[in-house]
């Protein structure tokens, strides 16, 4: 916390005035004595009355925000005032992380009237402009005395505040071309394993929903539809963002990450099995491996990890990273990104 005021209210100079207004009552006006005491007394007392106060008052975050880029959304502060007066106006502040911006700016400010015992709600305008964590790179309080006289600047380090996740690119998947007459490609699903299509086969008193009327109508037979999916049980995404010397993939990494987020958003919406593996390792020292599950929760930790990878994460070693991606192996598919300009 920090203390802002005039150099003329240094308590040097306020218990000089004191003594003033204390030789003013006893040989001159008492009227100007009580102003000079008590003026004395306001600027002495004041201060550590204030240091007080910010002890009791704090910043909760509300729910944590979760945006795509070039989304518009409100995000809610509470101020929480234990005081048992009332403070007065209070103004918070904030750098933005340069993920988002506040009405066209990385500053955010706003003040609010704030009562005794009270919590109060303080809005920030958030707009997405890319890819990562949202966060105030640190809160600051602003209180003030009754006379405006001095200001307590306290600041209140605050987590993460929310996520932008990546943008969904479509990964492309080449399309195998029809080898039996009348036959065509369902795409259900872009990344099944290899892909899932429809064959015809002679009809035979099949079912009359599988009668290809469009085969009939070019070969002039009675054809049946056959459905052959072929699908794994479970899907890995190896995001591949280092060539084999361990250089990073800078400039294809942002398309890559909206691939695989693409990836997963399908895999989601078909409620399969998917997984994460990432050659990186953050600052923490914690490895982008994440287990194949389905889900919401799942899906949103899949995304949060999206939004997290950065330039300035360590690289894996490769030969450890290949052994973590041959582990995986039997019904599970792998689906490898990235990698060597690939």
């Amino acid at each position: 916390m920090q203390l802002v005021s005039p150099r003329y209210l240094e308590s040097g100079y306020m218990w000089l005035l004191f003594v003033v207004g204390v030789f003013t009552a006893l040989y001159g006006n008492v009227l100007i004595a009580s102003l000079l005491i008590g003026f004395s007394l306001y600027a002495l007392v004041m201060p550590s009355f204030m240091f007080r106060l910010a002890e009791q008052i704090h910043v909760d975050l509300t729910e944590e925000m979760k945006l795509f880029p070039n989304d518009e959304a409100v995000y809610v502060l509470k101020l929480v005032s234990t005081a048992k007066v009332p403070l007065g106006v209070v103004r918070l502040s904030g750098y933005l992380h340069p993920t988002v911006e506040s009405e066209g700016h990385a500053f955010w400010r706003q003040e609010n009237f704030v009562e005794t015992n009270a919590t109060v709600d303080f809005t920030i305008p958030l707009y997405a402009k890319k890819r990562g964590p949202i966060r105030l790179e640190a809160i600051g309080m602003e209180i003030r005395d009754p006379l405006r006289m001095f200001s307590l600047y306290k600041e209140d380090s605050l987590p993460r505040i929310g996520y932008v996740f990546p943008e969904f690119s479509p990964y492309p998947i080449p399309k195998r071309p029809p080898t039996l007459p009348g036959e065509e490609m369902v795409r259900h699903s872009a990344y099944r394993d290899p892909e899932t299509f429809q064959s015809v086969t002679p009809y035979h008193g099949q079912p009359m929903r599988q009668l290809y009327w469009s085969a009939f109508a070019k070969t002039g037979e009675l054809l049946a539809r056959t459905e052959q999916p072929v699908q794994a049980n479970e899907y890995v995404i190896v995001l591949d963002l280092l060539t084999k010397d361990g250089r990073a993939l800078t400039y294809q990494m942002e398309r890559l990450i909206s691939q695989a987020a693409a990836l997963c958003r399908d895999f989601e919406k078909e409620n399969a099995s998917y997984g994460l593996i990432v050659p990186t390792l953050t600052k923490d020292g914690i490895t982008y491996d994440l287990q194949p599950g389905s889900g919401e929760v799942h899906f949103r930790k899949i995304m949060t990890t999206f939004a997290c990878l950065s330039e300035s994460d360590f690289p894996l070693a490769r030969s450890l990273f290949e052994r973590k991606v041959a582990k995986y192996s039997g019904n599970q598919s792998i689906l490898r990104l990235g990698g060597d300009g690939q």
